[in-house]
């Protein structure tokens, strides 16, 4: 996302980042002949958040009150949402134009390797951070429909002339090393900005963004992304909310496959259930997951909890099962914006109900 989160990242700077435990933290399609692709998706709450529960993304309060983050979102009026039902209609969305291939961006194209150690119980990601599917054309080009929305956006903290639609892709050092084998340890507070890693080469944001305002917004209702709703901020590519849509192997039926993992090693899915339903917020914990049987990258069946991508806010992870080792699973200065996640002791914070965010 751009300047959108300059405040965040100048203040987690000041911090040695903690682990929060939390007991309550409450377009297009991957197949043309897919007949439960949603057409539209349900975007955060307006305002105060109700109590406690689903539908949310729950972030480590300490980096949320430096952040200015509130205890609740606002919502744009954008063309593509009904600020009444908050329902995004995603053929109205006006899609960062392109259709770019890795190499577009880098002359080795998509680089992404992922090494098993059993003994060491660790799935380590390496790459570029480019990803195997089509990227759109950044910087936005001046005519297009997105335009305006990158134009009337900073894209830098300091430089007043330095507007969003200026910002474009490059490579970085992708580096990633998460549990095997993970395990269910309560609920915990998002402490970072990237929340999971996808088997394409490429990684999920959390779903806030700051306005020129510093309003606190939804970024796939506030601003287009390209087609497989992403879009760089600092140059880095990222995902967003409805992205299992350029997943490959989505197929039309069944549990839906792994299509990447979350800082804590748990998988995650699309939205798909065992026997073929679009899975729901309702049927999913505070943390936007589930535990049943599914199908591991390496094709053995293995019953977990995992994370689901469905069409609901906040679209795949709202907070953490197993616990984050944030200094391997952010494992570059590139990943990890230059912030040292593995020094100073962890702090737990617990409480009942979600304490407010400021």
């Amino acid at each position: 996302m751009f300047y959108i989160f300059k405040k965040y990242f100048a203040l987690l700077a000041l911090l040695s980042v903690t682990t929060i435990t939390l007991f309550a933290c409450g377009g297009g399609s991957s197949s043309p002949s897919d007949p439960g692709t949603p057409t539209t998706l349900v975007t955060s709450f307006n305002g105060q958040y109700p109590a406690p529960g689903k539908g949310q993304q729950y972030i480590n309060p300490i980096l949320a009150a430096l952040g200015k983050i509130t205890d609740g979102m606002i919502q744009v009026a954008t063309p593509w949402t009904d600020l009444n039902t908050n329902i995004i209609t995603i053929s109205k969305i006006p899609f960062v134009e392109g259709s770019n291939d890795a190499s577009f961006y880098d002359p080795a194209g998509s680089v992404f390797v992922e090494k098993i150690d059993v003994v060491a119980d660790t799935r380590t990601f390496t790459g570029n951070g480019l990803p195997r599917t089509k990227m759109g054309t950044f910087p936005v080009q001046e005519g297009t429909l997105a335009y305006p929305y990158y134009h009337a956006l900073p894209g830098s903290p300091t430089v007043s002339t330095y507007t969003a639609d200026r910002i474009g892709i490059k490579p970085y050092n992708l580096k990633s090393t998460l549990p095997l084998n993970p395990r269910e340890t309560g609920y915990h507070f998002i402490s970072s900005l990237i929340v999971g890693i996808t088997l394409t080469g490429a990684v999920w944001h959390i779903e806030y963004a700051n306005d020129a305002n510093d309003n606190w917004v939804s970024p796939i209702q506030a601003l287009p992304n390209d087609q497989c709703f992403g879009h760089p901020y600092n140059e880095q590519y990222h995902l967003h909310g409805y992205s299992w849509k350029c997943f490959p192997n989505q197929g039309t039926s069944g549990q839906s496959p792994v299509v990447g993992f979350a800082l804590d090693g748990f998988p995650i899915t699309g939205p798909r259930a065992a026997d073929g339903h679009m899975m729901t917020n309702a049927e999913l914990d505070q943390c936007h997951g589930t535990k049943s049987e599914i199908t591991m990258p390496d094709g053995t069946l293995k019953n977990t909890y995992h994370y689901v991508l469905n069409r609901e806010y906040p679209y795949s992870v709202g907070c953490f099962r197993g616990t984050v080792d944030y200094g391997q699973a952010l494992g570059s200065a590139d990943m990890a914006q230059n912030i040292d996640y593995g020094s100073g002791p962890p702090t737990s914070f617990e409480s009942f109900p979600l304490p407010k965010l400021r």
